[in-house]
């Protein structure tokens, strides 16, 4: 049986108009303080890519939050993408799945 990643792998392309955050592992409250570092401050237009995330904590949950809400303090523009399963639950259950900038796959 393949265990999961338990560290984040964080890959960030960055231009002045664009940033796109991609994520591999846990995002739990070990490794916010480097998933912080790498995406802030946000760009213009930033993406969080979730793809890779195969754990989320209420750590990571507020590390989204706080990006979120420093972006639109800012007047930019940023929206998480890709949210796997295990992901999307962690935020119904506590009510941010609705509330954060989550694009819906079609």
């Amino acid at each position: 049986m393949t265990r999961p990643p338990i560290t984040l792998d964080i890959s960030v392309q960055r231009d002045a108009e664009q940033c796109c955050v991609r994520l591999s592992g846990r995002l739990d409250a070990h490794q916010v303080p480097a998933f912080l570092a790498a995406a802030e401050p946000p760009a213009p237009q930033t993406v969080l890519d979730l793809s890779g995330v195969t754990f989320i904590d209420s750590s990571g949950l507020a590390a989204l939050v706080r990006l979120v809400r420093a972006a639109q303090a800012a007047g930019q523009h940023l929206e998480i993408t890709h949210v796997q399963d295990s992901v999307r639950l962690a935020m119904e259950i506590t009510g941010l799945y609705g509330a954060l900038p989550v694009r819906r796959a079609p």
